[in-house]
């Protein structure tokens, strides 16, 4: 067996063709082929030094739109796919590593604001891919998950650093929500329906008062949900 892949070993431009350059003629994703992606080769938890990795995604995330421009919405949509909702990348649990200085990390988590301001918001496309949709809540639903045995919400069980990554993520969602764009704070509500922190409650109960003769009962009920934590 010949040595095996290290996605930190890639250089920043490997590393965004690595996810989004990808032949995507038929609905399989490349992750999902074995032909094109044997997961066997990959060392352990996927990078070595998971600091190049967040130094990666950072980069990315900041000059997100020019980045991928000259990728199709189906490899962007792939390509965010893979990065967090499949093992061995799932790399939002990068951000979770005290391993890694706590300032990059939430550089990291504050750079994905100008995926939804620079890009999202400023999209002409009628139907965005699902991948910013969802974003939110894999990189917040991840992070209770990757939590061992503590209860999502269950703030007096984090420690410092831990309410400080909460509260850098209400923060960069706050911000998305607060955007001229109807589609985008869409995604930041979905996003702060998984986050639950303890100011949820609160902005969501504001952005639906000023809102709630726009919506439909329907549209009532799923941002009630996004103010509970109870959305899927």
């Amino acid at each position: 067996m010949g040595d095996l892949f290290d996605l930190s070993h890639l250089t920043y431009d490997e590393f965004v063709n690595f996810f989004f350059e990808h032949d995507m003629v038929t609905e399989e994703k490349w992750y999902h082929d074995p032909e094109l992606f044997d997961f066997d080769n990959f060392i352990g938890e996927g990078a070595s030094s998971p600091q190049t990795v967040v130094e990666h995604m950072t980069h990315l995330f900041t000059q997100f739109d020019h980045e991928v421009s000259k990728f199709s919405p189906g490899q962007v949509n792939a390509g965010i796919w893979a990065m967090f909702s499949i093992d061995p990348f799932h790399l939002q649990r990068y951000l979770w590593l005290p391993s890694i200085p706590l300032t990059q990390r939430l550089a990291c988590i504050r750079s994905m604001y100008n995926v939804y301001a620079d890009h999202v918001a400023k999209s002409r496309a009628h139907v965005m891919e699902n991948c910013f949709d969802m974003w939110w809540d894999l990189v917040a639903g991840g992070f209770w998950q990757d939590l061992p045995n503590i209860k999502p919400g269950d703030i007096k069980a984090l420690n410092e650093e831990q309410n400080t990554l909460l509260d850098t993520m209400f923060e960069t969602l706050s911000k998305i929500l607060a955007l001229p764009d109807e589609r985008t704070q869409g995604y930041a509500l979905h996003g702060l329906g998984h986050l639950h922190h303890p100011g949820v409650r609160q902005i969501v109960q504001r952005y639906l008062d000023s809102r709630r003769h726009e919506l439909e009962a329907d549209g009532i009920k799923w941002v009630e949900k996004c103010r509970d934590g109870t959305v899927m």
